[in-house]
C-alpha cells in the first residue's frame, strides 16, 4: 500500500520516472513474494511425513520463476536506467511491508498485554489483572 501511495505522490509531482521504476520494482517483488509462498507451501506439502519429494517439474518450475523474475528487474533496469534507487525502493516494499506489519502487531499486542500489580501499579510481571 504504501508503495502504491508513493508512486501516486510521485506521480502527482509530475516524476513519472520515478512512479514508473517503483512500480515496476513493487510489482516484480510482490509477484516474487507470491511464488516464493507457492514454492514454500509446496514444498511443505510433500514433507517427510508424506514420503513425497517434488519431482524435476517442480524444480523447472521453480527455476523459470526466479529466471522470470531476474528478466523482469533486467528489463526494468533497462527501461527506466535513471532511476536505480526508486526501483531497490520497490523491490523493497514487500520487505517493508512485512516489517510494518510485524511492528504493528508486536505494538498492538505490548500495549493489550500490560499487567497491574496487585498494589495498583503498573508492572510487567506476570501476576495480576489484565487492565
Amino acid at each position: 500500500m504504501a508503495a502504491v501511495l508513493a508512486a501516486l505522490a510521485l506521480g502527482a509531482m509530475g516524476r513519472f520516472r520515478p512512479a514508473l521504476a517503483l512500480t515496476l520494482g513493487a510489482v516484480v517483488a510482490i509477484v516474487s513474494a507470491r511464488w516464493l509462498s507457492l514454492v514454500v507451501g509446496r514444498l511443505q506439502g510433500t514433507g517427510a511425513g508424506e514420503g513425497r519429494k517434488p519431482g524435476w517439474k517442480f524444480a523447472l518450475g521453480a527455476g523459470l520463476r526466479y529466471l522470470f523474475v531476474g528478466l523482469a528487474v533486467y528489463g526494468a533496469i533497462r527501461l527506466v536506467p535513471a532511476e536505480p534507487l526508486w526501483l531497490l525502493a520497490g523491490l523493497s516494499s514487500v520487505v517493508l511491508g512485512i516489517v510494518v506489519e510485524g511492528s504493528r502487531d508486536l505494538f498492538r499486542e505490548r500495549h493489550k498485554g500490560r499487567t497491574v500489580s496487585p498494589a495498583g501499579r503498573p508492572g510487567s510481571g506476570r501476576t495480576g489483572e489484565r487492565i
